[in-house]
């Protein structure tokens, strides 16, 4: 009888000894996949020094001065008027793709809050309904875009 005893007790520790490390394997599995410093999932190695925890910022666009940003910006803004002047779209295709063009601008810090309010001015347009006549409603758009280029000079 204290044979068997023995027995299940052996059974029972060597079980939990392969379930404790079980249960360690899984946790540091888990940890090296989810960790802040490896961003890039297990076995990820940076280019310079190898490292496995390395964190990988990779910078794919160039930062632009402000000068440059500021110019782009008003060169962008240039291309939706010219944009918008020389259509042929209706007026609701017209203001949907002008949206969509609006928010892939990138604006400069001072300018944000004049864009903001013309992006939804123009969203706002479109819930109330542009006006029956397509050139009261180019002329509305065109205000409102002038007014991004014209707002530094006030």
């Amino acid at each position: 009888m204290i044979e068997k005893r023995r027995q299940i007790n052996f059974i029972l520790l060597s079980f939990g000894i392969l379930n404790f490390f079980v249960i360690i394997i899984v946790s540091v599995v888990l940890y090296l996949f989810f960790s802040p410093y490896n961003k890039n999932g297990i076995g990820k190695y940076d280019n310079q020094g190898g490292s496995f925890f390395a964190n990988q910022n990779v910078d794919l666009k160039p930062t632009l001065t402000p000068q440059e940003l500021s110019a782009n910006y008003k060169k962008d803004i240039e291309t939706q008027i010219n944009f918008v002047k020389n259509t042929d779209k209706d007026i609701v295709a017209l203001s949907q793709e002008l949206e969509n063009n609006l928010l892939a601008i990138h604006v400069p810090t001072e300018e944000k809050e004049n864009f903001l309010n013309v992006t939804l001015q123009l969203v706002r347009m479109q819930k109330q309904g542009l006006e029956i006549d397509a050139n009261a409603s180019k002329d509305k758009i065109l205000e409102l875009l002038n007014s991004l280029l014209n707002y530094e000079d006030k």
